[in-house]
């Protein structure tokens, strides 16, 4: 049973005006935000002293993969696991990304059953760790990039089935495997594989089930076809040519713009997946290109910056050597691009939320979820305020409290 709780002497950090109040009570129950004023007014069972401190609404990570591993080799420890050992690495992410002060994750495929099933036990509180937003298995061609836990479809009809399957079992939203991947043998990401018809049908079928839709491109004719069927997110926008390089296309990236569409970069796991090709001393014309076109991602974020396209904040954690605890890195890339830390914070509180549809979250107001993290200073001044809070709480409930000498809670 959720506590009144009374945090005082706040410094609410409001990320859409880009300001700092000063002191400030918030009064919560029943896990939401009943009110930020300047008095105490109601009666609580718990106080929680934030002098000198700074209250931040919860981070979201837009693009997370719960059952990799974030090793040297995710895909084949993801083989080599048993359910049992897939759910434990999914429950030791979770934890780590909330010890990071995520209080939302947005998982952008896995085993179907199996990230149904954890998203469930975050929320009856059999697990602890952020809110899960599953689209279960993303879809796929046959034998397409995320094969291994995706769904095969071959027909616009297969795919619109496949949706609905999974908006019954609790999906959030739909994934589609646009192009191919580097974790998938056998296909190339510089190659479309949704033909338009069945991303289409898919779409249509997710926004009439009250669904969004995000899609994984890395060739440039899978973000056109993106463009054309509507989805609402472009997850990596690689923008890797036919013959494997990547090349930024600003009339595409305009359409983007124009259409509303929102980019989730990635940019922290390709420079890090790119890092660990570099340094296996594999030199040949393949692995050029592909740390070509992962490195891409992080010059393309000024030019993304440029044309006025939304970013959303993601990391693509699980993938290789990108640990649940890696947001914060994401966010300094988009500071390097050009972006004030405010507009890059919203990327990961506000905006997420209103592009993810979760209209309650990711800001610190009345009648808002209570996702909400302690801070030793002003991330609005500097991010790196964000890196491990002092306090991190869910829907009202202190998950996580590093503070010296704590409140009763």
């Amino acid at each position: 049973m959720r506590q009144s709780i009374l945090i005082s002497h706040a410094k609410v950090v409001d990320v859409e005006r880009n300001l700092v109040s000063e002191e400030q009570n918030i009064e919560i129950d029943g896990g939401k935000i009943a009110a930020v004023s300047i008095e105490r007014r109601g009666w609580t069972r718990v106080e929680i002293d934030a002098s000198g401190c700074y209250v931040c609404p919860g981070l979201i990570d837009s693009h997370v993969h719960l059952f990799l591993d974030a090793g040297a080799q995710p895909r084949h420890t993801f083989f080599e696991s048993s359910d049992e050992k897939k759910l434990t690495t999914a429950h030791l992410n979770l934890l780590v990304a909330l010890s990071a002060g995520i209080t939302t994750v947005r998982d952008c495929g896995g085993p179907a059953e199996l990230v149904f099933r954890v998203q469930r036990a975050v929320e009856r509180g059999d697990l602890t760790g952020p809110r899960v937003l599953a689209a279960g298995a993303p879809i796929t061609r046959p034998k397409g990039h995320c094969h291994f836990f995706g769904i095969e479809v071959t027909t616009p009809q297969e795919a619109a089935r496949a949706v609905e399957q999974q908006a019954r079992k609790g999906a959030a939203f739909v994934k589609l495997i646009a192009s191919g991947g580097g974790l998938t043998p056998g296909t190339r990401p510089e190659e479309a594989d949704l033909p338009v018809e069945i991303m289409r049908a898919a779409t249509h079928a997710a926004h009439a089930s009250g669904m969004h839709v995000a899609a994984h491109c890395h060739a440039v004719e899978s973000v056109v076809r993106a463009l054309e069927t509507g989805v609402d997110t472009i997850e990596h926008a690689s923008f890797t040519g036919p013959a494997g390089m990547p090349q930024f296309d600003m009339e595409i990236a305009s359409r983007i713009k124009d259409k509303g569409i929102v980019v989730g970069p990635t940019a922290i796991s390709g420079i890090r997946i790119a890092h660990a090709i570099r340094a296996s001393n594999s030199h040949n014309e393949t692995t050029r290109h592909s740390v070509a076109r992962l490195e891409a991602r992080r010059h393309h974020l000024s030019r993304f910056y440029e044309a006025g396209v939304s970013f959303i904040a993601g990391t693509d954690c699980g993938v290789t050597n990108t640990p649940f605890d890696s947001l914060a890195d994401e966010l300094d890339e988009y500071v390097q691009a050009g972006l004030s830390p405010a507009h890059v914070l919203r990327t990961a509180t506000s905006a997420s939320a209103r592009y993810l549809r979760l209209p309650l979250l990711g800001q610190v107001k009345d009648g808002f979820i209570a996702d909400l993290l302690l801070l030793p200073g002003n991330p609005l001044e500097d991010l790196r305020h964000l890196r491990n809070p002092l306090l991190v709480m869910k829907e009202g409930e202190v998950l996580l409290d590093r503070r010296m000498a704590s409140a009763e809670v």
